[in-house]
Formats: structure tokens, C-alpha cells, sequence
């Protein structure tokens, strides 16, 4: 049985980190619309927002990865780990 889990790394403009723990990430690259994966940044924004609503805001990249790695001890599985993702869009 697949976890499909992982804590995640979300960098956009300023830069700002966001970190958070997340099932089928992928999702992050829906777009309702079409019914189709996509590598629009205005989509995957747009849904980033919503998974990471909630989640710890970093402007420093080494606190939020350690912060990342902190919350991954949590988890007897993480399928992915940590993993970073980029967009280059303002939050």
C-alpha cells in the first residue's frame, strides 16, 4: 500500500517557505478546468494556496528546511520525504 506522503518545501516570491505535510502533492498540478495535469503556474498557485493555507510561513530557506525536517520525525512513513517545490509566483 502506497503512503503517497511527504513533507513539503513550498518556495515562491520573495522568497517565501512554506512547509507542510501532504498526501498526492500531485494534486498541486491539477487543473479543474481542462480535467488535466498541468505546469501552468497561475494553476498550480492557485491550488498551492489552498494546500498550504495553513501551513508555517519562513522567509529563511535553512530554518524552513530544518523546520521541514523536524516535522518528517513525526511520520513513521513519508514516501517522498522532503522535498522542495518551486513557483515563481507571490503567494
Amino acid at each position: 500500500m502506497s503512503a503517497d506522503n511527504g513533507i513539503y518545501i513550498l518556495q515562491t516570491e520573495g522568497p517565501e517557505f512554506r512547509v507542510q505535510h501532504c498526501m498526492a502533492i500531485d494534486n498541486i498540478n491539477w487543473d479543474d478546468v481542462n480535467k488535466t495535469y498541468t505546469s501552468d503556474e497561475d494553476i498550480c498557485i492557485k491550488n498551492a494556496r489552498e494546500i498550504f493555507v495553513n501551513a508555517p510561513l519562513f522567509t529563511d530557506e535553512n530554518e524552513a528546511v530544518l523546520f521541514a525536517h523536524k516535522c518528517s520525525k513525526e511520520y513513521e512513513i513519508l514516501e517522498y520525504g522532503v522535498q522542495p517545490i518551486k513557483i515563481s509566483r507571490k503567494f
